[in-house]
């Protein structure tokens, strides 16, 4: 349906025509039979954009569709467009003030030169962001790659799509960032931190022996000696992004790739040099899947049998597992850690965020003394196996208990 945003002057305010029931339409058509004299029915579009009012016909075809239009002579159809909501308002009003705070230039519905791509808000700093946050499923025939191609051609250097659901984002084929659905309350607060859970990773790099604890791209299972480059989810809030990709302080690696993600410069240096360009051109990228999301049989640890040979899964069973000596720190700081992530639940707002930073602080409080230990000469393990004892150790301890 064409021209279907239109404002209603009776109150009603903005409303998707093609969402009307069929009582509110054929209400409407009747009301609004001498149009410009009724002065009921406003386009949208010429409003929002150029603030010309537009006063629109409202009828039906002949084969019972509904259609609106403008007078003869004043301008052409305009295409569907999805109505926002509420929280895709409040999004595009924080990513507004977030990058005005920082210096940069905010352009709000900001349409290319060539008309054929618009940008939720157009930040412009040293690079020109585009950010799209995305509230509902893609329209066919117009999906994420599409209007990225398009925004890149309209010399946008990066587009930043956002979407709070995981559906919309494992299917967007895009470099898209995910974070936790917040409420419009939560959205509207600029003290409340909107998390990124998915598109922002750190790139790693590490030689393949036993001794480093990454699973062997080449399914060896003491390692095949090689260097490999992997990356892995990283932390950063929406605000933080804001503030540093229109800086080009993070950049997005395979915009175009369903693998695609940000990073900092040093990562995707890395991540160039070692994989190629990608799809960061509208190309199909190196088909390949990340390492990480590989399935190999084998694993860069010392306890590997050294010809390969399978070795059997360990039984699931606490007693019939010995539980190495692990420092008796390191086991009370998960336990802590553990203790701060069961006061989460039940919580909200500023008392949930509050306790989130204090599991989070006892979290990398953990971690930090894992790797300390993991480099001591006298451990025989490699970090990762050195954490998988200790969360072992815990919970063997519950059941013994």
């Amino acid at each position: 349906m064409h021209n279907n945003l239109i404002y209603l002057t009776d109150g009603r305010g903005k409303v998707d025509a093609s969402k009307l029931s069929e009582i509110a339409w054929a209400g409407l058509v009747a009301d609004n039979r001498d149009s410009v004299r009724r002065q009921l029915v406003k386009c949208a579009w010429c409003w929002d954009e150029d603030h010309v009012t537009h006063w629109m016909k409202t009828y039906y075809r002949n084969g019972g569709g509904r259609v609106i239009s403008h007078q003869p002579g004043e301008s052409a159809d305009h295409p569907y467009q999805a109505l926002v909501s509420d929280e895709h308002k409040a999004y595009c009003d924080r990513v507004e003030r977030v990058g005005v705070a920082e210096g940069f230039q905010a352009q709000r519905e900001s349409r290319a030169d060539d008309g054929r791509t618009r940008s939720d808000v157009l930040l412009i700093g040293v690079r020109r962001l585009s950010y799209e946050m995305q509230h509902s499923p893609f329209k066919p025939g117009y999906r994420a790659g599409e209007r990225t191609r398009r925004a890149l051609a309209a010399k946008r250097d990066a587009v930043a799509w956002h979407t709070d659901s995981s559906v919309i984002a494992d299917g967007a084929r895009v470099a898209m960032l995910r974070s936790n659905q917040a409420r419009l309350p939560q959205i509207e607060n600029p003290r409340y931190e909107v998390r990124i859970l998915g598109g922002y990773r750190k790139v790693l790099v590490w030689d393949c022996s036993s001794r480093e604890g990454h699973r062997c791209p080449l399914g060896r299972y003491a390692g095949c000696g090689a260097t490999h480059v992997d990356s892995q989810p990283s932390a950063i809030t929406l605000d933080d992004f804001i503030r540093q990709a229109p800086a080009g302080l993070v950049l997005p690696v395979w915009p175009l790739d369903r693998l695609g993600f940000w990073a900092t410069p040093q990562d995707y240096q890395i991540w160039v040099d070692h994989f190629g360009e990608g799809s960061r051109s509208g190309g199909t990228g190196v088909g390949r899947r990340r390492q990480s999301e590989q399935q190999a049989d084998g694993h860069s640890r010392r306890t590997a049998a050294k010809d390969h040979a399978p070795v059997l899964p360990q039984q699931r069973t606490y007693r019939s597992q010995a539980v190495p000596d692990i420092p008796d720190e390191l086991i009370h700081l998960e336990r802590w850690a553990m203790v701060q992530r069961a006061k989460l639940a039940g919580l909200d707002g500023e008392a949930y965020e509050a306790q989130w930073k204090v599991w989070r602080r006892a979290a990398e409080d953990f971690h930090a003394a894992v790797t300390e230990y993991a480099t001591h000469d006298d451990v025989g393990m490699s970090r990762f196996e050195v954490e998988q004892a200790v969360k072992k150790a815990v919970r063997h301890s519950k059941v013994e208990s």
